[in-house]
């Protein structure tokens, strides 16, 4: 034998009595209990590597529960952030409006100033009144001035041929210029004529006329008007038939401008309110003028100042096709929110003594 098998055979003794306790461990009397202490071992094992893996376990939930916490916190607190900005964009918002609000404002004010200041200076003073309603064939020829018209009380009408008479109420009023500056007037509905101021009793000429049939006044003077606030009589009975005994309204217009410009425009609505008609229910009478019927004169200035910095900036810039499109769609405007019917109502019966 070599010297070297020799020595890969020599083992330890330790080695031999660890055989020697495993010969002892499974022998034929002792391996089921061997098996079975192996299997406890086994079982503590398990357990005990099933309660590391429990706690490892428990560890990570309470490490994922902390990170669903901090990230629930995160979500509350960047639903904050979203809210905050938000708050604040609504607040930038409102200050925007607010700011460009009062941008609008101050230049509509601005502009309103400016109008102002070269708005021409015209007083509409109404004075007096005729005392009588008036009926006839043609109202364009009665007398200008008209001083009085004779009392007819009640007079019948018949359909044929007064249908186109008019019936009318005639008054009287002056302008006066407290201006620095002449004024071009146009007159729509008012009559001018030369007479006797009903103040001053000072003798008063006749406004000169151009030729494009407008006036001129100029500064300190006065100029005496008519007005006759005319219908046909048809369009009277027309009215009545749907609000009998209720005032009609009909308007007359004068304009004012500077002598030599067409802005600024003001002017003054003369507005009429009176009936001088009545029906009564009878086929045979179309209709009764009353002479003595009520009406009143009432004078409403009218200045126009823009409504929109859309108007002051196409007026700068002199955009008549942008002043038409706003000027249309203001017209719709309100002719769609004006856009109502009168009730109708029913007639009444009239007394008919002492008609002629």
């Amino acid at each position: 034998m070599n010297p070297s098998s020799s020595t890969a055979l020599d083992l330890p003794p330790q080695f031999f009595d660890f055989v020697k306790i495993l010969r002892d461990l499974f022998d034929g009397e002792t391996a089921p209990l061997t098996f079975a202490f192996v299997a406890i071992l086994i079982s503590v094992w398990a357990a005990v590597i099933s309660r590391r893996s429990m706690r490892a376990s428990e560890r990570s939930a309470f490490a994922a529960e902390l990170q669903a916490g901090h990230a629930a916190r995160q979500a509350e607190s960047a639903e904050q952030q979203a809210v905050a900005a938000r708050d604040e964009a609504n607040s930038a918002s409102t200050e925007a409006g607010i700011a460009s609000h009062s941008t609008e404002i101050s230049a509509l004010e601005t502009a309103r100033a400016r109008i102002d200041a070269a708005m021409p200076r015209v007083a509409v003073v109404m004075h007096s009144q005729v005392d009588h309603a008036g009926l006839a064939e043609n109202s364009y020829r009665i007398p200008l001035p008209t001083e009085s018209l004779p009392n007819l009380k009640k007079v019948r009408l018949e359909h044929w041929p007064q249908w186109a008479w008019d019936a009318f109420f005639v008054s009287h009023g002056f302008l006066y210029n407290f201006g620095n500056e002449p004024v071009r007037v146009i007159a729509d509905g008012l009559q001018f004529y030369a007479g006797k101021h009903p103040f001053t009793g000072d003798e008063v000429p006749n406004l000169p006329r151009t030729l494009d049939g407008s006036h001129f006044l100029m500064a300190g003077d006065y100029a005496l008007f008519q007005v006759i606030a005319r219908k046909q009589v048809d369009d009277w009975v027309e009215i009545l038939k749907k609000q009998d005994g209720v005032a009609e309204s009909c308007e007359s217009f004068v304009w004012f401008y500077p002598a030599n410009f067409d802005k600024p425009e003001c002017g003054a609505k003369i507005r009429t309110d009176g009936m001088p008609l009545s029906r009564i229910r009878r086929d045979n009478v179309y209709a009764i003028f009353q002479s003595e019927s009520y009406f009143s004169v009432h004078v409403e200035y009218i200045r126009k100042y823009p409504d929109s910095t859309e108007i002051i900036s196409a007026e700068l810039r002199n955009d008549r096709d942008e002043l038409f499109r706003i000027a249309t769609r203001k017209a719709i405007h309100e002719s769609l929110a004006n856009n109502s019917g009168l009730p109708m109502r029913e007639e009444s019966s009239d007394d008919v003594d002492d008609l002629r």
